[in-house]
């Protein structure tokens, strides 16, 4: 059971050796516990211990002749949001057994998915020519149809640009889905010594989960989903131990040099991004298009994530908010707690208990 997610009003604590290295953005330390705090709220609440798994659904429409269509479920979620998502067709179209008939007009009109929920994530089309051109189209809760124009190339710019744009907006939403990630971040910002630091442990991070990112997705390595989340659960709690360690004024190799950790951790955590989108698969000609947006998408949400992080820090510092003094390493044991709950379950998880 997690501790009551509103930060209480305390005094300020006197500054340790820990506390005398961060520059007056990124302290007091009791800024980042509260921080913590609302995020450990969130996972506890979401259930993360399946982190990295998003509620998308993904139905293909390969054009088998003039007009016709063969249409089937690659991603279906298993929740309520799967068993209710149905496809909008445009009104001409007759959709029967998997087969859909759009007649000499095609596949033009509107086209949607029926009840997207407020909350849920996002539900795609991937419509295959049969010139080997693709068309995604990413739907979403706030524009559950979209209207096709009858003179779409597939395999034009236009193409491009739009599986680029849809891919980033998957990226976007997979990052700030996944809990488990965003402790992490947090994590490494906490221990993060000065702003210089900060910066080049974001982008030590950012660097490495991309090279494994697109390694894995481009097929040149593999390895098995449940090992590489069980292995990130680890790796948050070994962020919660070096928390500890620098507010009891201790150091160690990770708190003189967070960057080095980043990069490594980095390593394992682009694999768990991967997994994400390996799930959903790369469009046949534009594979490197939609690895780049998916890529982009990631970064653009961890960096919003860093920001409104930074601005929350600095917002609690102005109102001197802090948690009492008693509870300071309340945020710290709760990540470390957490990420061990999702560590042993994982590992039951991978061993089939």
């Amino acid at each position: 059971m997690i501790a009551p997610c509103t930060p209480g009003v305390a005094s300020p604590r006197t500054p340790g050796v820990a506390s005398r290295r961060i520059p007056s953005l990124l302290r007091p330390a009791a800024v980042w516990r509260a921080l913590a705090l609302g995020l450990l709220c969130l996972a506890a609440g979401a259930g993360g211990a399946r982190a990295h798994v998003t509620e998308l659904a993904v139905l293909r429409i390969s054009e088998t002749g003039n007009g016709r269509y063969a249409v089937v479920w690659e991603m279906k979620p298993e929740t309520d949001f799967g068993s209710a998502l149905e496809p909008i067709f445009p009104p001409h179209c007759a959709f029967q057994g998997g087969l859909l008939d759009c007649g000499a007009r095609g596949l033009v009109g509107t086209l949607g998915f029926d009840a997207i929920g407020a909350g849920q994530s996002a539900a795609l089309f991937k419509i295959h020519a049969r010139n080997g051109g693709i068309r995604v189209i990413t739907l979403t809760p706030s524009q559950p149809t979209v209207l096709l124009s009858p003179n779409y190339d597939s395999v034009s710019v236009a193409g491009i640009v739009e599986i680029f744009v849809s891919y980033v907006d998957i990226g976007f939403r997979h990052i700030l889905e996944g809990v488990d990630h965003l402790l992490f971040v947090l994590g490494l910002m906490w221990i993060s010594a000065t702003g210089w630091g900060l910066v080049k442990t974001v982008t030590a991070f950012t660097v490495a989960h991309s090279i494994t990112l697109a390694a894995v997705s481009l097929g040149w390595v593999g390895v098995p989903e449940s090992v590489v989340n069980t292995m990130i659960a680890l790796s948050i709690a070994f962020l919660g131990v070096e928390i500890v360690r620098e507010a009891r004024g201790q150091t160690s190799v990770t708190l003189r040099n967070p960057f080095v950790v980043a990069f490594l951790f980095g390593l394992l955590h682009g694999f768990g991004f991967a997994d994400g989108l390996a799930a959903l698969g790369l469009p046949d000609g534009a594979g490197l298009v939609a690895l780049l947006g998916f890529n982009i998408g990631v970064e653009a949400g961890q960096l919003t994530f860093v920001a409104v992080a930074l601005a929350l820090a600095w917002s609690t510092r102005v109102l001197h908010l802090t948690l009492p003094e008693r509870g300071a390493l309340l945020p710290a044991y709760g990540l470390g707690g957490i990420a061990m709950f999702w560590f042993f379950d994982r590992t039951a998880v991978l061993f089939g208990v």
